[in-house]
């Protein structure tokens, strides 16, 4: 686990809540129940914290966490794949504590928008009001759909189509075994049995040599 100075978590953080780190003994409840605490008011704090960056920190200061953009704001210029990632897992998390459930169900017609499109709008707002534009308005359109690993995984073994998606779930999945996976795909593309099958069946000499 990485030793992240000056971070929300802290390395005993990080390995307790990836399991790395275990509490055993007499004084294990009450060492859990601290480290609990602990962590929901570093997020808490953390969080109230945004208001001061973005009202206050410089822009040539964000730039070098998280660099520019190019062809009217389409290309990221960011090659920090980390930094990537825990930028779209922050907003999972920060939109996952909110309810987006309720957004990704949709609203059966509702016309009051949820928690979700609330935090969503005010946050654009926000940004837009830094940046001199006013937003006066947001609709937001999703395609969703129930999924479940094992369902996924079921139509790939048997040839049935599915989204790039709903492959890319199956890969980034903790359930399904990646190597089944990628050859279940590489079936489905190619076509043909792996490499290794392959040379077998196309009748090589393992016999060269011998008298």
């Amino acid at each position: 686990m990485a030793n992240r100075k000056n971070a929300m978590l802290t390395s005993e953080d990080r390995r307790w809540l990836t399991g790395e780190k275990t509490y055993d003994g007499k004084h294990a409840k009450q060492q859990r129940y601290q480290r609990r605490k602990d962590i929901r008011e570093r997020i808490y704090n953390s969080i109230l914290d945004f208001t001061v960056l973005l009202e206050h920190l410089d822009e040539d200061e964000r730039g070098k966490i998280f660099e520019g953009t190019s062809g009217n704001g389409r290309v990221w210029e960011l090659e920090d794949e980390q930094l990537r990632e825990g930028i779209a897992n922050g907003l999972a998390f920060l939109l996952t504590s909110v309810d987006v459930t309720a957004l990704l169900r949709g609203t059966d017609g509702e016309q009051e928008p949820t928690v979700a499109e609330q935090v969503l709008f005010d946050a654009l707002y926000r940004a837009g009001r830094k940046n001199g534009v006013l937003v006066e308005d947001m609709d937001v359109r999703l395609k969703t759909k129930r999924v479940s690993i094992p369902e996924l995984l079921s139509d790939l073994e048997a040839g049935n189509e599915i989204s790039s998606e709903g492959l890319r779930l199956l890969i980034e999945s903790d359930i399904a075994d990646k190597t089944v996976v990628q050859e279940c795909i590489r079936e489905v593309v190619f076509g043909r049995a792996p490499l290794a099958e392959e040379h077998d069946e196309e009748g090589v000499d393992h016999t060269e040599g011998e008298e």
